[in-house]
């Protein structure tokens, strides 16, 4: 009985699949390619379905834990834990700094963290912070270089100067009171949230270090690169070609000199499995024609 369509199998040569699946030639092909499969290729079987080497491989061989992809057999792969990266791809998946061998790493949720990524990763969030104060800040008026070294140079020296010390600076610099005094507040004002936004990226980066010291597990080292093995998950069957007994005495009558009609009449014989309608002297005038050995091809003498 074929595997594969169900039919009764009447082929000269049958396909056999170790260990006892049998096919018609035309029906053992892969599932995904339908490339025909016999006893020159490698063919694996998963969940009742054939597959070739090709796309064995590509549906269920080892990926890579990062972009999903398979490798090669030049492929030198990085390991961790029971995971497989390309070179390329073993990267810290925060800041996304490739990790060389003897880097200390950690593996949470399976992904992988370098010591300290978080320096890295807060660096957006402040230039994105760092620009909202400065569209927060409208420039009324335009001051030169002078009047700006002027401004910051009282600033330092005190952030809060008294009536006394703007009056000068309005002769300094040429500007109106008001300008000033805004200037002055806007100054404050900014620099007090540069203060409290530093302050919060601190105790961010303290909270988070405080979170990858606490993954259950040891620290590990990134070791150095290996050459992927690319054996597959699997084991291979054989295919073998399988010829029934009666094909093979046929092709031996073929070549011989019996007597055709008797030899037809054996046949006959052997695939009906019976012979009721033949009697007792009929079997033994029919074997007294075929010779005792292949080999001793000699008549018997007829009695006279």
């Amino acid at each position: 009985m074929c595997v594969g369509c169900g039919s009764q199998i009447h082929d000269q040569y049958i396909l056999r699949v170790s260990p006892d699946l049998e096919w018609h030639a035309a029906c053992l092909k892969c599932a995904e390619c339908s490339q025909y499969l016999d006893e020159t290729c490698t063919c694996f079987v998963r969940d009742g379905k054939t597959y070739c080497k090709r796309d064995y491989v590509r549906l269920f061989g080892i990926k890579c834990a990062t972009c999903g992809l398979g490798f090669s057999s030049s492929d030198l792969v990085m390991r961790a834990r029971d995971s497989v990266y390309h070179i390329e791809c073993f990267r810290c998946s925060v800041c996304s700094r490739q990790l060389l061998p003897g880097d200390e790493f950690s593996v949470r949720d399976d992904e992988l963290l370098c010591p300290d990524p978080v320096s890295v990763r807060q660096a957006p969030h402040r230039t994105h912070a760092h620009k909202q104060s400065e569209k927060t800040t409208r420039v009324r008026t335009v001051l030169n270089e002078k009047q700006l070294h002027t401004l910051r140079t009282c600033y330092n020296a005190n952030p809060r100067p008294d009536a006394l010390m703007k009056e000068q600076l309005v002769e300094m610099t040429g500007l109106s009171p008001r300008v000033i005094r805004v200037w002055f507040q806007n100054k404050r004002c900014k620099d007090k949230k540069r203060s409290i936004l530093m302050k919060q990226l601190q105790q961010q980066q303290h909270s988070d270090k405080t979170n990858l010291q606490g993954l259950t597990g040891t620290p590990l080292v990134a070791g150095s690169p290996i050459r992927h093995d690319n054996t597959v998950q699997g084991n291979p069957v054989e295919v073998q070609t399988y010829q029934p007994p009666w094909k093979a005495l046929s092709e031996f009558a073929l070549q011989s000199d019996l007597d055709q009609p008797a030899f037809q009449q054996l046949v006959s014989f052997s695939e009906s499995g019976s012979l009721g309608n033949s009697s007792g002297s009929d079997v033994t005038s029919l074997s007294s024609q075929l010779p005792d050995t292949p080999n001793s091809m000699v008549p018997s003498p007829v009695e006279t």
